[in-house]
């Protein structure tokens, strides 16, 4: 199931930013600004912020297994239907549906740890599962230019890209079967007295889900910004001449993280500690990117996709810990998720739209770094829930 897990996140990633290599291409096309640019990608994002909720209590009451089936079914089908987009409008709503498939998948993920590995080993799985949004993002920086020379035109590859995400429900709908159709439906546990989890005004009231979706945000926020405008920050801010390849270490970045600070993580029975020194780390890291040179600039980049995505996978992993959410984890990731999004949603844009205005990514980077920063001041209020909490 983690390998299925894997192709998901995998395959998610790879459609939503596989448009990052074709935006100058279709704004060229489609005559479209800086921040109209940005909006075509935040736009999944919107639908992924307003549905999450709706889709985390799908996937507690009908499992894993049917709800990520009835997520890749739609990631499929309107990640194909991008490829015959004829203008700014129809490619903006394919977009915006995509996001409704988008918006099941990073619940899946913790629900399906929760039940297949204990509590307090939970970080790692999920790190492993998360692994494919990393692998995803590089597939699409270094296949995307390719199969463009191939196939002669970002339709085409948008059409490649949703035959395979095609490919992949049917897989999945195939061998998920031998789980059975209540699998994934069971709960962790059948505790019911003091557990606030079963309760979604109790979670909208709990301290902890809001500082674990203002993680979430800031996190999300500045991977996803980065990843879709560092490509044009590089050429302004550092006249770099390979973009592509110092791009290329934010995934990796976050691939590296999704291993290593999950595994730390359970190996110390901390948390916590984790998440200050990343977040410590983040802020900084993302300025760098858009202000040093080579050789240097690729540490920060790699820096910066390791501080948000480690960051990030310990978000997923403490409502598996916490006494009040993991009953319903589904429901309670979907919340944090569906916040912690909206970040993905409001930045990109941001950031292009300063660019507009200014004429520089400067204050977009300078804002990033703010955010990332932030990260630290919202960790340390945050309740310990390793195997060694005191």
């Amino acid at each position: 199931m983690l390998v299925l897990a894997f192709l998901t996140s995998l395959t998610m990633h790879l459609l939503l930013f596989a448009y990052s290599l074709l935006k100058d291409l279709i704004a060229l096309e489609m005559q479209l600004t800086y921040a109209e640019t940005g909006f075509v990608f935040s736009i999944s994002f919107l639908t992924l912020a307003a549905l999450r909720i709706p889709w985390g209590f799908v996937i507690d009451k009908l499992g894993v297994r049917v709800s990520a089936g009835l997520a890749l079914t739609l990631l499929g089908l309107f990640g194909f239907l991008r490829g015959f987009a004829i203008n700014y409008e129809s490619l903006l709503v394919f977009q915006f549906f995509m996001g409704v498939g988008f918006a099941a998948v990073m619940p899946c993920l913790p629900k399906l740890a929760a039940l297949l590995f204990p509590r307090e080993k939970t970080s790692f799985p999920i790190g492993v599962s998360i692994s494919g949004f990393a692998i995803g993002d590089v597939i699409a920086l270094i296949g995307t230019p390719q199969l463009l020379k191939l196939l002669n035109g970002w339709r085409n590859v948008f059409q490649v890209y949703g035959a395979w995400a095609l490919i992949l429900t049917a897989l999945w709908w195939f061998f998920s079967r031998k789980l059975g159709e209540g699998y994934g439906s069971k709960q962790p546990s059948q505790e019911h007295s003091d557990i606030l989890g079963k309760d979604l005004a109790a979670l909208f009231r709990n301290r902890q889900v809001w500082l674990l979706s203002g993680l979430y945000f800031s996190a999300c926020a500045c991977y996803d910004t980065l990843f879709i405008w560092l490509p044009s920050i590089l050429v302004e801010e550092t006249a770099s001449n390979s973009v592509e390849f110092i791009t290329l270490m934010l995934p990796l970045g976050f691939f590296a993280a999704s291993f290593v600070v999950g595994a730390l993580s359970d190996k110390f029975g901390l948390r916590k500690p984790f998440i200050l020194f990343l977040g410590l780390v983040a802020g900084p890291a993302i300025y760098f990117t858009g202000t040093f040179r080579e050789p240097i600039v690729w540490f920060f980049v790699f820096l910066a996709g390791f501080c948000t995505i480690g960051g990030l996978t310990l978000v997923l992993a403490i409502p598996v810990e916490l006494p009040q959410t993991r009953v319903l984890v589904g429901s309670a990731v979907g919340l944090i998720t569906s916040f912690g999004n909206l970040g993905s949603f409001f930045m990109p844009t941001l950031v292009g739209y300063l660019r507009d205005v200014t004429g520089s990514f400067f204050w977009g980077l300078f804002s990033l770094s703010l955010l990332g920063e932030s990260m630290f001041i919202m960790g340390l209020p945050l309740t310990e829930t390793g195997r060694k909490k005191r």
